[in-house]
């Protein structure tokens, strides 16, 4: 077997000059492996051996080759049978094969050589200058073909680097923009400032105009702050609040995310389908912004937190040319869930301090309720004291102790109610129920307040019976606290009126009365613990709420 000098040799030099070519010369005589190879050394490139068609197939598994001098007469596996098993393998298909044999006027080994892919034919014995001529030309192409490789992997690399650059700035604007707006929207825990914060911090790093709708709670109205860049330099980010936007299709898509929790995006001006004008270009002033510059895409991001949606983030494109992208729509929506958390904090935060001052209120009563009762029982046991033997000074010191106490045992009786309501603990007696009976028994607990006070009573009640599945007692308990309160809250010589009656499946109870009523704003509140409509103690007309 042959040493392979050349391939030993050269190969440490290919480690070091990557712009050299891999030449294979195989043969089955060791004196024509070293012509060639003394040929081909001035080309300068790597030039490897074979003796024999298997090793040849070896080398080609080892590496690739930018040209193959192959002998088609060798003992075993010949040049041509070599040929073909290096065109079957994929990778090596295309090398190009010169084929180099003593019988170059035979067609039949020409045709069936160029039929398995040879690219020439050289006749042996071998001329050194067209050998080296027609092996350089390929060679020549390979290193053309691999420096071109090397080219467009550079521009590949490059165009990767440059596009994982602009990533990574992205991604770092991106951080520190949330970072920001976290910062910003943790710093105050007052719903208005949050709104205005937060408008501000869209426009214009995400959006050229923003508006922020709010959903209506507890009471108080829905609310939209709207943020737009003006185009006067000098007053730059405008912010404003507004009742409701200008355009109704707008309002419709925001009640749609409200509803669903889904974001929604947009290029052109929802369809006012009251008025059934046609589409057009969405205006800032559309969405509330005093600007009539065209939008051209918009996004809606739902703000919910704890399972529930707050309101709705709009960001409408325009006078900057940015569109919508992936990214844009991503960092909408992070900054969508930091901010609907902060709100919710918020929202939160103001309940806490409304419980707080209604605890405070409640206790500031519940003293004076409690005050009240003491004083009458202490001057009655002074009378006791002093009129031991004076028969109706006595008996109007007890009708005194007893009324106040009475009062007192009822305080403590609604708090006991109110505390066992509160841990679940309150246990109801559901049976089917006169609602008659339990009208009267109500009238029969509150008639000595309502005479007091000089009112008179109406009771409106069918003639047939009518009967409720509930509690008779708390039923009873219920109506007798709105007769109370009908009661306490009219004028000396006012009118009450109580009725019952079927409507449909229910039978419904009412309490009227010429007093001072329930303003609308307060309505959703009056099932909250000790809610009175004033709580000063100047108007305080007893009782806990």
């Amino acid at each position: 077997m042959p040493i392979n000098a050349y391939a030993m040799d050269n190969n440490r030099e290919r480690q070091a000059e990557p712009d050299r070519a891999d030449i294979l010369i195989v043969d089955d005589r060791p004196d024509k492996l070293l012509v060639y190879g003394t040929i081909l050394e001035d080309l300068g490139q790597n030039l490897f051996t074979a003796a024999s068609g298997e090793q040849a197939l070896k080398q080609v598994l080892e590496r690739d080759f930018a040209v193959i001098l192959l002998d088609v007469n060798m003992p075993g596996m010949d040049g041509l049978e070599t040929a073909a098993l290096i065109r079957k393998r994929g990778r090596s298909a295309h090398i190009p094969i010169i084929f180099v044999t003593a019988d170059f006027n035979d067609d039949h080994h020409m045709a069936k050589g160029y039929a398995l892919g040879a690219v020439d034919y050289i006749a042996s014995p071998v001329v050194p200058e067209i050998l080296r001529a027609k092996v350089r030309v390929f060679v020549d192409l390979y290193l053309l073909a691999q420096k071109a490789q090397r080219q467009a992997e550079e521009h590949v690399a490059l165009a990767e680097e440059k596009v994982a650059r602009a990533a990574a700035e992205q991604a770092t604007r991106r951080l520190a923009f949330l970072a920001q707006a976290s910062v910003a929207l943790a710093g105050s825990l007052d719903l208005a400032a949050i709104t205005r914060e937060l408008a501000g911090l869209c426009v214009p790093f995400l959006a050229d105009v923003c508006a922020l709708a709010l959903a209506a709670e507890d009471g108080k109205s829905a609310s939209t702050e709207v943020a737009w860049m003006s185009d006067d330099p000098q007053l730059g980010l405008i912010r404003r609040s507004v009742d409701s936007v200008g355009h109704r299709g707008f309002g419709d898509a925001v009640e749609r995310v409200r509803k669903s929790g889904m974001l929604e995006t947009f290029g052109e001006r929802p369809a006012d389908v009251a008025t059934g004008e046609p589409d057009e270009p969405l205006l800032a002033r559309d969405i509330g912004a005093a600007a009539d510059f065209p939008v051209d895409g918009m996004v809606i991001v739902p703000l919910s937190a704890r399972g529930r949606t707050l309101g709705a983030l709009a960001l409408g494109l325009g006078p900057s040319g940015r569109k919508l992208d992936a990214d844009a729509l991503s960092m909408a929506t992070d900054l969508a869930a930091r901010a609907a958390i902060a709100l919710d904090n918020a929202r939160l935060y103001g309940k806490i301090q409304a419980e707080d001052r209604r605890k405070d209120e409640f206790l500031a009563m519940l003293a004076h309720e409690l005050r009240n009762p003491l004083a009458p029982i202490s001057n009655a046991v002074h009378i006791l004291q002093m009129s031991e033997k004076d028969p109706a000074k006595l008996k109007w010191a007890i009708e005194v102790i007893g009324r106040q106490l009475r009062q007192l045992v009822r305080l403590v009786d609604d708090l006991l109610d109110v505390s066992r309501i509160t841990r679940g603990k309150i246990e109801l007696k559901i049976e089917s129920i006169d609602a008659t009976q339990v009208v009267a028994a109500a009238i029969e607990t509150s008639r000595p307040f309502v005479d007091a006070l000089e009112h008179s009573l109406t009771v409106l009640l069918p003639p047939e019976p009518l009967l409720v599945k509930g509690d008779f007692a708390r039923v009873a308990q219920i109506l007798a606290n709105l007769i109370n309160n009908a009661a306490k809250y009219t004028n000396e010589g006012g009118r009450i009126a109580v009725t019952a009656a079927r409507e449909g499946a229910n039978v419904v109870f009412r309490v009227r009365d010429t007093g001072i009523g329930i303003p609308a704003d307060l309505l959703s509140s009056i099932f909250e613990p000790f809610t009175q409509i004033d709580r000063t103690l100047a108007r305080s007309q007893g009782g806990l709420g």
